[in-house]
């Protein structure tokens, strides 16, 4: 069963929702997760492992998901291999997975991917106008709070600063840590923690040194 379509959110009038708990979740199969659905607050039975690995491509994280569905201010993403496919899945497709979480209707105006070179300069470029091609429509549609939304994308991380194993999103001012790719892309067993506040641990000064780059290898971004 898909993901819901994501509610309308008015940008003249922010929704207030509670800070969430902390959480750690893993990604799984429709069915196998809490509640009936595909993300489980308990690590996955072999069944349930079996079944996520041999899916292609690997269900989202469906709490991930709905969170960036709902983002009022930013979507900050680090991730080394973010639009890697796993084997067997089409470029395309990991791209439409990215993509689905930024609705027409998204209010979040700072949207930004930082992750590695892609290997193929035209394929990195066409990543590049997909994502122009749909913040366009983005702003065609939903009620901007302050200026036209922006999706950014650097493909520096390892030039500009190799430094980073994990991978994080920031979504507002929720910091979400990965154990494999952002939004639980990965087929193999990998968890998620969640309700950490990103401006307490640092996490968007550090986006931010890392999305400039260090100086003192080639030059920081302008």
């Amino acid at each position: 069963m898909p993901l819901a379509p994501p509610p309308f959110v008015n940008a003249a009038a922010p929704i207030t929702r509670p800070y969430p708990e902390q959480r750690i979740l893993w990604p799984t199969f429709r069915g196998y997760g809490d509640g009936g659905g595909s993300d489980s607050g308990a690590f996955p039975s072999l069944t349930a492992i079996k079944a996520r690995r041999a899916a292609c491509p690997p269900e989202a994280l469906t709490a991930f998901v709905e969170t960036a569905w709902m983002a009022q201010d930013r979507i900050l993403v680090l991730d080394d291999f973010l639009f890697k496919p796993q084997e067997g899945q089409s470029q395309q497709s990991r791209y439409e997975q990215i993509l689905f979480w930024l609705p027409d209707v998204l209010v979040a105006n700072d949207i930004r991917f930082l992750t590695n070179a892609h290997e193929d300069q035209a394929e990195q470029d066409a990543i590049q106008k997909l994502f122009n091609e749909h913040v366009v429509a983005i702003n065609q549609r939903a009620p901007r709070r302050a200026g036209a939304a922006k999706i950014e994308i650097r493909f520096s991380l390892g030039s500009k600063f190799p430094y980073v194993h994990d991978r994080f999103a920031i979504i507002d001012n929720e910091l979400w840590h990965f154990g494999a790719t952002v939004g639980g892309l990965h087929s193999l067993v990998n968890a998620a923690t969640r309700g950490w506040d990103a401006e307490g641990h640092d996490a968007v000064r550090f986006f931010n040194d890392a999305w400039d780059g260090d100086a003192q290898r080639g030059g920081r971004h302008g």
